[in-house]
């Protein structure tokens, strides 16, 4: 993977995703937040700041907020928010910021997409300021694989995540890794909750802007991912055409030493 490749997957549809998938996951943001309560007048990175969801929550709670993203689509949809947030387009691998230049820094569902996770997890430290925070996030639940286990055999395999590399869902091999990258301390936790769809269409449409998806589209037709998805999604239909997901996030917290 390349972050000019994941950049042009995710700003495939900008709209769809800020409209139709991010607002989904926003019990994990709220659960975030309230680990890293008090934020006023801190400086925050979201690094992954999609359309700019989560970085416009921490700005209304005082934040100094700066996100960047790979997806030029998703960073200009997060401008358009018009929050005090500053975002730029960026690799997280490389990224344009001085050393210990956050007190704060988010990695919401992002490390895994980079060409090489170790790396980023090592710019994730560079960045973070003495005695400051960094989370970083990954789906870890058996729905979600089970649809990533649908959804990626269509893509070019480079353009989805390979977890040979760092398996961020395994707790130990996180934090140690974490710990490698210059962090202190880290420890796991798991934030779990159900999304709600209101019919089939609905969850098909949230899956269809996210870069994966969008690769599998592009190799191999809308109709056979489609096919996949409502495969996916059938049994997980209600008696009254709702459609409910189970989610699990795995949250590593680190911290650098003072």
């Amino acid at each position: 993977m390349s972050a000019r490749v994941q950049g042009a997957l995710w700003s495939r549809d900008p709209q769809g995703w800020a409209e139709h998938a991010e607002g989904r996951i926003m019990p994990l943001y709220e659960r975030v937040l309230e680990r890293l309560h008090p934020l006023a007048g801190k400086r925050l990175l979201d690094g992954g700041c999609g359309s700019g969801l989560f970085a416009e929550l921490a700005a209304s709670r005082g934040a100094d907020v700066t996100g960047l993203d790979a997806a030029p689509g998703l960073v200009e949809y997060a401008r358009r928010r018009r929050t005090p947030a500053r975002y730029t387009v960026g690799d997280l691998q490389r990224m344009p910021f001085a050393d210990g230049a956050f007190d704060v820094v988010t990695a919401f569902n992002s490390v895994l997409y980079a060409a090489d996770p170790v790396r980023a997890l090592a710019e994730i430290a560079r960045v973070t300021a003495p005695a400051g925070r960094a989370v970083v996030t990954v789906g870890a639940g058996p729905e979600q694989a089970e649809s990533a286990a649908l959804i990626n055999p269509l893509a070019p395999r480079g353009e989805v995540p390979d977890h040979r590399m760092l398996d961020l869902a395994d707790a130990d091999a996180a934090q140690r890794a974490l710990r490698a990258a210059g962090f202190a301390t880290a420890e796991t936790a798991d934030i779990v909750f159900d999304v709600d769809f209101a019919d089939l269409d609905d969850a098909i449409a949230a899956q269809l802007p996210a870069g994966p998806v969008a690769a599998a589209v592009r190799h191999s037709g809308r109709a056979t991912v489609e096919a996949a998805l409502r495969s996916f999604f059938a049994p997980r239909t209600r008696v009254d055409g709702t459609v409910r997901m189970g989610l699990v996030f795995r949250c590593h917290l680190a911290e650098r030493a003072r």
